[in-house]
């Protein structure tokens, strides 16, 4: 059984801009309209695998924290940073930016791609939801507008 919210109908989206290193075109400051989807993997119990209150709940208020911010990895492996009083100086590839420090949200992740950013969704809800014994894994989309994004599996309880 597989259940599915899927955040671009049910209102679970974010705006944010980034920028990829290496990348011809991406390495360019920009922005997406983001929309985050799920799907839950399990045996239904009682006639229900998971309920969707919950998980919409955790889903929306990821979207809030990241929603009109620099999405910036924390690792340093490919963008330099440093938070210089209340303004993050940003650089890379020959390029340097002044960002004002609330305006940043700095991610647990290598870069701000589509991948990272869907790993990074799927670890922050297996951090706050307790799944049941009956949901057997998790998959996260996180997609740079319709059409286009990365998906991310988890195996949850038994299945680790």
């Amino acid at each position: 059984m597989m259940l599915e919210i899927d955040g671009w109908k049910v209102g679970i989206k974010f705006a944010a801009s980034h920028f990829i290193p290496r990348h011809h075109k991406c390495s360019r400051l920009h922005g997406h309209d983001y929309g985050i989807r799920i799907h839950i993997y399990g045996e239904e119990k009682n006639c229900v695998l998971y309920d969707f209150v919950e998980l919409k709940k955790e889903l929306r208020s990821i979207a809030e924290e990241l929603d009109h911010h620099l999405l910036l990895p924390k690792s340093q492996e490919f963008i330099k940073h440093r938070v210089e009083g209340n303004q993050v100086i940003i650089e890379f590839e020959g390029k340097s930016y002044s960002v004002p420090l609330q305006d940043v949200i700095f991610l647990d992740v290598k870069l701000t791609t589509a991948e990272e950013l869907s790993r990074y969704v799927a670890k922050r809800v297996l951090e706050n939801v307790k799944f049941p014994p009956n949901v057997k894994g998790i998959e996260v989309a996180v997609d740079e507008g319709l059409g286009q994004g990365a998906w991310y599996y988890v195996p949850v309880g038994d299945e680790k």
